[in-house]
């Protein structure tokens, strides 16, 4: 395998479109760059070559609106009448000009005798039509490529087909074709403890590609760059298929051993590694010591490909534990649990997990076959290569004799001072407010104090480090923090990541995870921020008690799920310059900018609401102390008026990715309605039959219209889901950060999810066509509070 040749987007027939910067272009080619689906669809048409025209359909969702006539291949075109105002959020025309437009210069003597180009002209002014161009002229194909298309933002989707699963499972995966370490939606990791919540297989690394991580949809893509975000591929990632494991029927038992002759093993593989070197001995190991050659007498298994094969067999059976059930993902409630035979069957699983994972990482193992092998592992046996590599970097085993000439064993927490670390910048993001008894307890000084790690089982699998990619580690670190506070009691020990839609109150604030709306609407609020997949500190509540857990009822959004034709025809669908043409009109085209002028301030968060539920599930009935399910909602005063939002929905919030040198001009078929966030917003209850998405919905008698919506949503999809997006709602919520709040109560009451766009870094145009991409009718553009603004 060769190194990925990698460079920066130009519209070239490059089939990576990748900065040479990107973390991406540090990977080696992948068997996918063969698959003509996989490659981008790029345009970079000779101005004298004549295209077919492609239908509208094609290129935008919208089917209503006129046909805009194309000129440019006509000999003498008719003057275009003059047409309508475009849609903008103010009638300021000023409002047109960039905000980062440069001064005017001199007008300078040879000024006069050149004449710029339509490209010259746009890049200095920001004004559209460009200085030399008029209404009704046409833009020839490499002009319009190089005024529209630069720096904005372009958006690819695919889809892959599932191995070993049945047909018509696949997952989705999206990328923005010039995403580099710079331009990115992504939020990086505070600290390296925290790249443990996804894992790759086939070559660490802290920025893998999506599609080669064992967790899917790729947690690494979690964490939008703004606080309660998410990104652009982990929003289409959660629409793939759900694959449930296949069952396989292993008749290869492994040999019986005692849990001594396994530790012993475990710490000479740590020490020694394989015997490489001798063949006879591996192999004599291997199968009178473990399992059992089923080809003994005729064909012995002296290859490490056999060997391989047999381990793989055996680790299918269904005696061992399923580490692809997240109930079964901590860890440490195994190797480090109190009953003798839990354990062993551990250590058991293990020692066969890390016999496989050391043939499979063998110097003699070349890398391509090694890569195929690991991407075609059916799911339990990938999870139990995850913790024989987790636990070969974290942990190590040490043999010691007694006086009485018996062996013992001790375990040492190889990355417990990283973990440590990683828990003190967590906890100080946060704001915790005891502090000082973390401090206390992590110097581990007191000889009286129980370790962090003895702790609870949670602590144990944060400080040794057997982190398992996926939605555990946020709970993990959580609970370690709160095991280490002895003031939280046990009124919070009943977090866990079976339950995501939780957070609670300690003290004077409150704390929230990030796959609950509460936290993704109030991570807006000023100083909120979210580290490790909690977002924190938020807004006190009087109607929880001072330290409580709680449990959000929340239902699943509006919207249609997205099919693998949705996910391919992206690039298609929001591409800057519309159809495929040979000239552009440049009636077609207007640059959209927010109004930055007339900004309400007037929007206060007032209180942050629970209720009780009428029903109550059964685990609230564990004891004292056990969260109940509540109704969420927040209160707004605006004008000396309340407006309630009911956080009913669980959104996503998806963050934009920056666009470069903008506003970039957006295609006439991408509609918007652009409004302020105070101008009657709060007035519209029915934006899913405006943008179009769920008209094709049933309701009945006597029910909710959007609980019937959402019935009608899973049960019939007429059509594809990019089809039923015809306008999309842009929502200006500039100014203090309790605009942009009100802004996502108002899609977490309505159940949009919406895309999250901070105008310093991307443009109205490209965020609008991302929402595009993405099948979404809602875009939230946000400064992401003022500065006048103070951390209180």
């Amino acid at each position: 395998m060769t190194d990925r040749d990698c460079g920066q987007n130009s519209h070239s027939d490059d089939r990576y479109a990748y900065d040479m910067n990107s973390d991406i272009g540090r990977w080696q080619r992948s068997p996918r760059e063969f698959d003509p689906s996989w490659s981008p669809h790029y345009y970079n048409p000779p101005e004298t070559q004549q295209y077919r025209r492609v239908p509208k359909t094609k290129t935008s969702p919208v089917l209503t609106r006129t046909r805009v006539v194309r000129h440019g291949t006509q000999p003498a075109p008719a003057p275009s009448p003059p047409l309508p105002p475009r849609p903008t959020s103010s009638d300021n025309t000023a409002a047109l000009a960039y905000r980062h437009q440069p001064p005017p210069r001199r007008a300078e003597s040879y000024s006069q005798k050149t004449q710029k180009t339509p490209l010259e002209s746009f890049r200095s002014t920001r004004v559209w039509p460009p200085p030399g161009c008029r209404p009704g002229d046409q833009l020839s194909a490499k002009d319009a490529e190089d005024i529209i298309c630069a720096g904005a933002s372009t958006f690819t989707g695919y889809s892959d087909k599932i191995q070993n699963a049945p047909p018509d499972h696949n997952r989705f995966y999206a990328v923005m074709d010039s995403e580099s370490n710079c331009r990115t939606d992504r939020a990086p990791f505070q600290q390296s403890a925290y790249c443990d919540i996804s894992l790759n297989l086939t070559k660490p690394t802290e920025s893998p590609f999506p599609w080669i991580a064992l967790d899917q949809p790729c947690m690494a893509y979690a964490f939008g760059r703004s606080p309660g975000t998410t990104t652009l591929n982990y929003w289409v990632g959660k629409h793939g298929s759900s694959y449930t494991p296949l069952k396989f029927g292993a008749n290869v038992k492994p040999r019986k051993l005692k849990l001594l002759q396994i530790l012993e093993r475990l710490a000479h593989l740590e020490k020694e590694g394989l015997e490489l070197d001798d063949p006879e001995e591996l192999y004599d190991y291997l199968y009178n010591t473990l399992i059992e050659d089923p080809e003994r007498y005729s064909n012995p298994h002296f290859g490490l490909h056999q060997q391989m094969t047999d381990l793989i067999t055996v680790l299918t059976s269904d005696r061992w534990i399923d580490f692809t059930n997240p109930k079964n993902q901590v860890v440490a409630k195994y190797f480090d649990s109190s009953s003798l035979n839990k354990k062993q069957d551990f250590f058991h699983q293990l020692l066969l997990s890390v016999e496989l994972y050391l043939r499979i990482h063998s110097p003699g193992h070349e890398e391509k076959p090694k890569r195929k092998l690991l991407l075609a592992l059916p799911p339990i046996v990938a999870w139990d290569l995850a913790v024989a590599q987790r636990w070969l970097e974290n942990m190590s085993i040490t043999k010691a004799k007694t006086s009485s000439r018996q062996s013992t064993f001790s375990f040492e927490l190889k990355s417990k001072e990283r973990q440590k670390e990683a828990l003190r910048v967590f906890a100080g993001t946060l704001k915790w407010p005891n502090m000082d008894e973390i401090e206390y307890v992590l110097e581990e000084k007191d000889k009286k104090e129980k370790p962090p790690e003895d702790r609870s089982a949670d602590a144990m699998s944060w400080f040794s480090g057997i982190v398992l990619p996926g939605r555990t580690l946020p709970w993990l670190v959580m609970n370690s923090l709160i095991d280490c506070d002895r003031d939280t009691g046990e009124s919070l020990g009943y977090l866990t990541h079976i339950h995501p839609a939780a957070g609670f109150q300690y003290r004077a604030s409150t704390y929230w995870s990030h796959e609950c709306i509460v936290g993704k609407v109030l991570s807006a609020a000023r100083g909120v921020t979210q580290i490790a997949g909690w977002i924190g500190p938020c807004i006190y509540t009087p109607d929880l008690k001072r330290t409580e857990c709680v449990r959000v009822r929340q239902k699943e959004p509006l919207g249609f799920k997205l099919t693998p034709k949705d996910v391919e025809s992206m690039d298609v669908r929001s591409h800057p310059l519309g159809p495929r043409e040979t000239s552009y009109p440049i009636d077609d085209y207007e640059i959209p900018m927010p109004e930055t002028e007339d900004v309400t301030d007037l929007i206060r968060v007032e209180k942050l609401s629970f209720v009780p539920t009428k029903e109550q599930p059964s685990s609230s009935r564990l004891g004292p102390g056990a969260p109940l399910l509540f109704d969420a909602a927040i209160l707004f005063a605006c004008g000396g008026d309340s407006w309630p939002m009911k956080l009913k929905y669980n959104v996503d919030f998806i963050s934009a990715f920056p666009c470069h040198n903008g506003p970039h001009l957006l295609f006439y078929d991408f509609a918007y309605k652009p409004i302020k966030v105070d101008d009657s917003l709060v007035d519209i209850k029915d934006w899913g039959q405006q943008s179009g998405y769920i008209s094709h919905t049933t309701s009945s008698i006597g029910s909710d219209s959007r609980d019937s919506m959402v019935l009608s949503r899973t049960t019939e999809q007429p059509q594809l889901a990019h089809m039923q997006i015809k306008k999309v709602l842009a929502i200006e919520a500039l100014g203090v950060s309790d605009n942009e709040v009100f802004a996502r109560a108002w899609c977490a009451h309505h159940g949009h999810s919406a895309i999250i766009a901070n105008i310093k870094d991307t443009c109205m145009a490209c965020a609008i066509r991302e929402a595009y991409a993405a099948c979404i009718s809602v875009v939230i553009f946000t400064e992401g509070g003022k500065r006048e603004e103070k951390d209180e």
